[in-house]
């Protein structure tokens, strides 16, 4: 008996540790993530910068940075409140998951965009700069996001809110596949896609940079 109430208590202690962890932490977080996008924003929006495609691309990344903290991170903290309206009304559930990982995975893609621009723009081949536009990189952007729209469509299939006694989650509700396919996807589009771009253009980019030091450096004094 005495050990059933040990066992009990010490589960409402973890509890009341891991809420205070998703409440106070993911707080200051926020905060922080907020103050971090704002200052991005001060700076990307200078007039001088308007034009820049690299810019451009950090840009989107900081308003859908945004988009993210209040889909994902501010969320749960508001469910710790019981005052996240997701996890009672369905369709929010699912607009809500839908757009977490879309954004969270333009976030991502973005940055990578903006190392394949100062790949373009660094390189000697006047073909490569001329890729380094803002039109070309508007068209990407909306192409991108309405692609990673669509790969996620399904959570409006997959997400339901379940009722799981003392809690009520937004989560998978109907088959494997649907789990499966969307960490699957996530991986590729969050983490591989964007991590192999950052890796191979940041790598060429570097190149283009040496070449260029190379290329400007006076020949030497040659000996006769």
């Amino acid at each position: 008996m005495n050990a059933t109430i040990h066992d009990d208590t010490l589960i409402i202690y973890l509890s009341n540790i891991g809420l205070f962890i998703i409440r106070y932490v993911l707080l200051i977080m926020i905060i922080l993530g907020f103050i971090g996008n704002f200052f991005n924003i001060l700076v990307f929006h200078q007039p001088k910068l308007h034009s820049n495609p690299c810019s451009f691309y950090l840009t989107i990344a900081t308003y859908v940075n945004i988009v993210w903290i209040m889909t994902s991170p501010l969320s749960r903290i508001l469910a710790t409140f019981q005052l996240d309206l997701s996890e009672n009304i369905n369709i929010l559930c699912k607009i809500r998951q839908s757009l977490s990982y879309t954004f969270s995975s333009l976030s991502m893609i973005s940055i990578a965009f903006a190392s394949v621009d100062r790949f373009l723009i660094s390189s000697s081949q006047v073909e490569y700069r001329q890729l380094s536009s803002l039109h070309n990189a508007h068209c990407l952007i909306i192409i991108t996001t309405f692609i990673y729209f669509l790969v996620f469509v399904d959570m409006f299939y997959c997400l339901n809110i379940i009722d799981k006694s003392p809690s009520i989650t937004c989560t998978i509700n109907t088959t494997r596949i649907c789990g499966l396919y969307n960490e699957i996807a996530r991986l590729i589009v969050l983490v591989f896609i964007p991590s192999m771009l950052i890796l191979i253009f940041g790598y060429g980019t570097i190149q283009h940079i040496k070449k260029s030091r190379r290329m400007s450096e006076p020949p030497g004094n040659t000996i006769h």
